[in-house]
């Protein structure tokens, strides 16, 4: 009876030896699978039915694109490709607060200008004494245009017609309050900021944006749609526009209307590549003065929430994987986006996804660029 007591007692060990052996083998060999492997995983786990549509992401160190991953689809049976344009939204702040500094360090404009200085507005409900700091930094208490009832379906009426920026500019309604008071994010602080680009140069946005950054930077595959068209394959829009949970493509309503009431705030067009290669161009290169890189990387409000920390000049400050980065998000109509650069390591993460009003889209974009730079700061 003892013997058999041993025996028993011996296979348990074996058993619990070999499930250990074999926990440590699996261990093993995930962490022997390929970076670049691991990362397409994590992209893909996130991507197909009731998930994400379609993700383009570029990872790069310096100028070295490290990573270049896509998963899902365009549309069907169009699989998503790395050179396809997608719409980033509200990283196109990153572009406009840029151009405003690059005008600064060339003594056409001053952070202390105004609006007055510049525009002649008819909207009693804009407050000419603003200040180009206060729109940079959403330090205005100016309401979001995009909250004008009367907006959408003036823009709805004819797709096909461009509405002017001061045309938008007059779907903005009562403050929501004094300016200098506090931070509220609103779209219309660079809607206002691209409108005194313009009167500050006698050239359209885009224009300026391409002769100051695109060109001289070499970064070919980035457009302004508002101003330019957006040349190259563009990533297929979606939407739940009726909000009963499914997605529909609205690539046929992306016209000038839709292109002309995104202007400042959210109408740059660009590929994961490209917009990977502009956060190292801005946050680390010389696209702009290092004075200007210094105010912009300051952040003026620290913001009680667990990601998004603060705000600077036209750059977000957030918390991703424990570590503090610099950058954008974005959002809408058919895109959603994450652009971030890590100062310690040098290295800046873009993130494109072509989908909007979707019930998890928000919160798979965030889960997905913590996934990705918690895997990735692991390797440095």
């Amino acid at each position: 009876m003892k013997y058999y007591k041993f025996i028993l007692i011996l296979a348990f060990a074996i058993a619990l030896i070999g499930c250990s052996s074999n926990d440590d083998t699996s261990t093993e060999n995930v962490a022997n699978i390929p970076i670049e492997e691991r990362l397409q995983n994590i992209i893909d786990e996130r991507v197909g039915e009731d998930k994400l549509i379609g993700v383009s992401v570029s990872v790069r160190v310096g100028s070295e694109e490290l990573w270049k991953l896509v998963s899902g689809n365009s549309k069907l049976n169009v699989p998503i490709e790395s050179d396809m344009r997608f719409g980033i939204a509200s990283i196109t702040k990153t572009v406009v607060a840029a151009t405003t500094m690059k005008l600064i360090d060339d003594g056409v404009l001053s952070l202390d200008d105004t609006i007055g200085d510049w525009l002649s507005l008819n909207n009693p409900n804009i407050n000419e004494s603003i200040t180009i700091f206060q729109l940079l930094a959403h330090f205005t208490g100016i309401e979001d245009y995009f909250a004008g009832v009367d907006l959408w379906p003036n823009v709805e009426a004819n797709l096909d017609i461009a509405l002017t920026p001061l045309e938008v500019s007059e779907h903005i309604g009562t403050p929501i309050n004094m300016p200098g008071v506090t931070h509220e994010y609103s779209n219309s602080n660079y809607l206002l900021l691209g409108m005194i680009i313009e009167a500050s140069t006698n050239k359209t946005l885009g224009e300026v944006m391409r002769e100051k950054f695109w060109t001289p930077l070499g970064l070919n595959n980035i457009y302004f749609g508002a101003n330019e068209p957006v040349l190259g394959t563009i990533a297929t829009p979606w939407r739940d526009t009726d909000g009963n949970g499914t997605l529909e493509t609205i690539a046929n309503q992306y016209g000038p209307a839709y292109h002309s009431v995104f202007y400042g705030a959210a109408d740059v067009f660009s590929t994961a590549s490209d917009l990977s290669m502009w956060a190292q161009h801005l946050y680390n290169g010389n696209a702009i003065s290092e004075n200007s890189k210094r105010l912009m990387l300051t952040s003026y409000f620290d913001i009680p929430h667990p990601t998004f920390t603060g705000y600077g000049l036209g750059v977000r400050r957030n918390v991703y994987a424990g570590r503090t980065v610099w950058g954008h998000t974005g959002g809408m109509r058919g895109y959603g986006s994450h652009m971030f650069w890590d100062p310690i390591n040098n290295l800046s993460i873009a993130i494109l996804n072509n989908q909007s009003r979707s019930v998890n889209g928000s919160t798979l974009r965030h889960e997905l660029i913590e996934a990705l730079l918690s895997e990735i700061f692991q390797e440095f």
